[in-house]
């Protein structure tokens, strides 16, 4: 019998499954995403204290599969329950990073980051308010930790740096971006023409520490610019429609 591990983690997402059971997805921070079977999970208040429900950060003992399949769910801890997300707004965002973390990881990708950047925007949304500015760092931030950043020091084709740029083109499908000299016709779905402002508030975002995004006041029109920036970078790494943004679009400050 494979031996029992412990890890901190943090629920994506449950679901029933026959009279008493869940299928549970959780992130950890050792062995990245892992989905598992908890036994009797549905009347158990012993072994899955209020511990299965999204956002919901424990420490999963569990054992292992030494190849794909679901893993056993032994006992949880609670370190943070899912009802500290007091009000719909911060419970609106939490759903959005928990999801997008979802499907920009794989099965088993142990890559420690992942957790550790959910499991801080987590924290802070507890403590503190849900902003756009938190938000936008947090997906630049994301797509950076998989290997997805898109490369905006210089134009893509001529190398010219834009640092001083007063304009520029993101290609969304090169995650990249190009100088008005270089760039085709804007009619192209993959481009979107930005305001030097909004470039270099998207490169700031890769490295701003998220309390500092979640407290900091930005103009709106950059901001507005670099959530759609964002959301085009985003949009070829994901596997399908995010659930949550539905529910997040309803809050204006989103």
């Amino acid at each position: 019998m494979t031996q029992s591990v412990a890890h901190e983690a943090i629920i994506l997402r449950a679901r029933p499954y026959g009279e008493s059971d869940k299928i549970v997805t959780f992130l950890t921070d050792v062995a990245g995403k892992l989905t598992g079977i908890a036994k009797g999970a549905k009347n158990s208040r012993r072994r899955f204290p209020n511990c299965l429900d999204p956002l919901a950060r424990v420490c999963m003992h569990y054992r292992p599969r030494p190849g794909p399949g679901l893993v056993f769910l032994e006992r949880s801890d609670l370190r943070r329950p899912a009802t500290a997300y007091c009000d719909p707004h911060r419970l609106a965002y939490g759903q959005y990073l928990a999801e997008l973390v979802d499907v920009l990881t794989e099965e088993a990708q142990g890559v420690p980051e992942f957790f550790h950047l959910l499991d801080e925007a987590l924290d802070l949304l507890v403590a503190g308010p849900a902003t756009a500015p938190f938000l936008r760092a947090f997906e630049m931030q994301l797509l950076q930790k998989a290997g997805y950043g898109p490369q905006l020091g210089e134009c893509s084709r001529c190398r010219k740096p834009l640092v001083h740029a007063t304009e520029a083109v993101l290609d969304f499908a090169q995650s990249s971006a190009l100088c008005t000299s270089c760039a085709p016709h804007p009619s192209n779905r993959n481009l979107f023409p930005i305001r030097g402002a909004t470039l270099k508030l998207l490169q700031d975002f890769k490295h701003l520490p998220l309390r500092h995004a979640q407290t900091q006041q930005f103009d709106a029109t950059t901001l507005t610019e670099t959530a759609l920036a964002l959301s085009g970078l985003l949009a070829p790494h994901l596997r399908r429609p995010l659930r949550s943004l539905a529910v997040l679009r309803q809050f204006p400050s989103a």
